[in-house]
């Protein structure tokens, strides 16, 4: 995620070389298999095949909270595909519209990550990895980073607003290239550090609630966060179960009265067969 968190400018994050730790995170390790495969008194499974081999078939699956943060990544990484392809259409007015959603979206999830820039709630994801493990966001860059990509973002856009569509496909690729090192580089502390507050039994979910959603969660915007996100991860599940773990996050962290709206926010984007799934975890 990067943006300067004063306009609607994004970037993603990432950090270098995953852990095993961090791989447990990663929706690949998720069980996967088809509702045919899966004993008829469980529900589809969203949480880490390997920490659950030996009660699957018995329980619901456990929501991963900071699957809203992780899956967001794979939001702004399948965006980034479907921005690529448009570009190489060369139909610069699809490709602006996408690169605006983009932008739009990554500007909210690095809201998710800095937080209101004080040490007042909420405080966002780095600043709580500061906090937790001796300023470990800070001395990694991660901050600095977002104002790092504010430069490739703005190339692309003063491509698009030159009209030129070889000089956005340039501008993109610098930025494609900038922004998922970004990302691979932020996962590689962020998530084994989750993995630690964890066994630290940290209240995960009031974090996720007080210092990271609440950033977002009451702003004009988050129907567009929250239906983008599903479009994006549908679309590019790579046969992942990706969108029903991001949205099983969201109904762990949201009010009864939250979630019937946001519900019909994700019925109304996913096709029946992904929204069914999700509603079968709940």
């Amino acid at each position: 995620s990067s943006i300067n968190s004063n306009n609607n400018q994004i970037t993603n994050s990432t950090m270098g070389n995953c852990s095993s730790v961090a791989k447990a995170l990663d929706i690949r390790q998720y069980d996967t298999r088809p509702m045919s495969q899966v004993a008829p008194s469980m529900k589809p499974s969203s949480v880490d095949a390997a920490s659950t081999s030996s009660s699957a078939n018995n329980e619901k699956p456990q929501p991963m909270i900071f699957a809203l943060m992780r899956n967001g990544h794979e939001v702004i990484r399948g965006a980034m595909r479907d921005l690529q392809e448009s570009i190489e259409k060369g139909d610069i007015q699809a490709s602006k519209v996408l690169w605006d959603k983009l932008l739009k979206w990554s500007a909210m999830h690095m809201k998710m990550e800095e937080g209101n820039g004080t040490e007042d709630s909420p405080v966002g994801f780095f600043r709580l990895l500061d906090n937790t493990f001796d300023g470990i966001a800070t001395k990694a860059g991660l901050f600095e980073e977002h104002h790092i990509m504010e430069e490739a973002e703005e190339n692309v856009n003063k491509a698009f607003s030159d009209g030129d569509i070889a000089g956005v496909k340039t501008a993109f690729k610098t930025y494609e290239k900038e922004n998922s090192a970004h990302l691979k580089k932020e996962e590689g502390i962020m998530m084994p550090k989750v993995m630690e507050m964890k066994k630290m039994e940290k209240p995960l979910k009031k974090y996720m609630k007080e210092e990271l959603l609440a950033t977002i969660v009451n702003t004009p915007d988050f129907e567009f966060f929250v239906k983008f996100a599903n479009e994006i991860l549908e679309r590019h599940s790579e046969g992942m179960p990706r969108v029903r773990v991001f949205d099983h996050a969201l109904w762990a962290v949201s009010t009864p009265e939250q979630w019937k709206v946001y519900d019909k926010w994700i019925k109304d984007t996913l096709s029946d067969k992904s929204y069914q799934e999700i509603q079968a975890v709940l």
